[in-house]
């Protein structure tokens, strides 16, 4: 599932990115996947819970935090374009 991850940040990076060079923005697509990356947020939350190995547990701690990061990130551009998005 680490590829779903990857590629729901390139989307929303896309996203942002396109965002800027457009009149319109992709304010629905944004919403679209800020949703999936709070789903991927609990479901990892989740996992870490019930994870007993420590390497794993590390490792999922650490895609947690590249997910909250992105969704802070896309909420805050969210907000910038929400004029456009009218």
């Amino acid at each position: 599932w680490i590829m779903g991850i990857e590629k729901l940040l390139d989307n929303l990076k896309d996203y942002l990115d396109k965002g800027e060079k457009k009149k319109k923005a992709h304010c629905d697509r944004i919403d679209e996947l800020l949703v999936k990356l709070a789903e991927k947020e609990e479901k990892l939350k989740t996992k870490i819970e019930n994870e007993s190995d420590a390497s794993k547990r590390k490792r999922l701690n650490t895609e947690l935090k590249i997910i909250a990061v992105q969704r802070k990130k896309g909420a805050a551009r969210r907000e910038e374009l929400s004029e456009k998005c009218k």
